[in-house]
């Protein structure tokens, strides 16, 4: 075993991929070759001679970009649970390193490495491979949804999801620094707190909505993970109602989210805006079920009238025709 200086490390990951001409193995949880030229080449290069290719990476849905980058240059990525090992070896040499596959890791990152050549080793690292990372191999891929939410922007899946949930148009867009929400016929604004990781989200009130809030508030909003509370608008401006999301988020850049905290957060904020709806629904369902009464009445007694009427030019059809005088002769 050898350590190789950090400027030396690319260099004898490539060495390896030119020299294999039976077989050569890569482990690497992630993967962005993209403007790593050289290796990519090599790696094209190697297919050709038949080399068989078998790259390791770590089954994470938000490391899907690594598995396509793969398979667009022909190699069948193999997903193996957890993986942070790095190493990478052929018939005849092998390279321990903390160099992932990644073209900024070999641009800027300081790295470390040994070089392996006895048969001894490599028969280690085929071993190794075998009992703990083929164990790990993860056999069916993630469904396309969870792949759609890993990928797409924040912003695009909520817009998407309250659209949905709401069966109305929604619309999510970024303005004075904050995420707006225009949905079911109202405004809400996503706030982020990036010192403390922390969001709330709040949505426009009436000034009735605002009076009647502790009435409804323990019917309508539920959901453990806000602490929810109205604000009262000063004199030309709206008032609000506030939900602050307990979880503390990793980060505040939303499309930087682990697949399960996005989903919770998403989840949250339409379960927030379709609550905030129902609320609004709530203040005026008394009102709108007057007026439904009223209306119903004043329809039911135009029907009554027009029942009457009938009746009463149905009778004048019915009486006989008066008898006419007949003239003198």
């Amino acid at each position: 075993m050898k350590i190789l200086p950090p400027d030396s490390i690319s260099s004898e990951l490539l060495n390896l991929i030119h020299s294999a001409n039976e077989y050569l193995v890569l482990v690497s949880p992630y993967v962005r070759m993209g403007q790593w030229v050289r290796l990519t080449a090599a790696l094209s290069s190697a297919q050709k001679r038949g080399v068989n290719i078998k790259a390791f990476v770590r089954h994470d849905l938000d490391n899907a970009s690594s598995w396509e980058e793969l398979e667009a240059i022909g190699i069948k990525p193999r997903l193996i649970a957890n993986l942070h090992a790095k190493f990478y070896f052929n018939e005849t040499g092998g390279l321990i390193s903390s160099l992932n596959l990644l073209s900024s890791s070999n641009a800027n990152s300081l790295e470390i490495g040994c070089k392996l050549d006895t048969e001894a080793e490599l028969q280690e690292l085929k071993d190794f491979v075998k009992r703990y990372i083929i164990p790990l191999e993860e056999k069916e891929r993630p469904s396309e949804d969870d792949l759609y939410l890993s990928k797409e922007k924040f912003s695009v899946v909520l817009e998407n999801d309250l659209a949905e949930a709401t069966d109305s148009r929604s619309r999510v867009f970024f303005k004075n620094n904050e995420l707006q929400i225009q949905s079911v016929g109202n405004s809400f604004y996503l706030h982020l707190d990036k010192g403390a990781n922390r969001l709330s989200v709040s949505g426009v009130v009436s000034e009735a909505e605002a009076d009647a809030f502790e009435k409804f508030k323990a019917e309508y909003f539920t959901n453990p993970q806000f602490e929810v509370e109205v604000n009262q608008g000063a004199p030309g401006y709206y008032s609000m109602v506030s939900g602050d999301y307990k979880p503390r988020l990793s980060t505040t850049y939303l499309d930087r989210l682990r697949l399960p905290e996005k989903k919770d957060l998403l989840d949250a904020i339409v379960d927030f805006v379709v609550s905030v709806r129902d609320f609004k629904e709530a203040v005026y369902a008394p009102k709108r079920a007057e007026a439904a009464a009223k209306k119903e009445a004043y329809e039911a007694e135009l029907r009554v009238r027009g029942e009457a009427r009938k009746a009463e030019l149905a009778a004048a059809a019915a009486e006989p025709a008066p008898a006419q005088s007949q003239p003198p002769a």
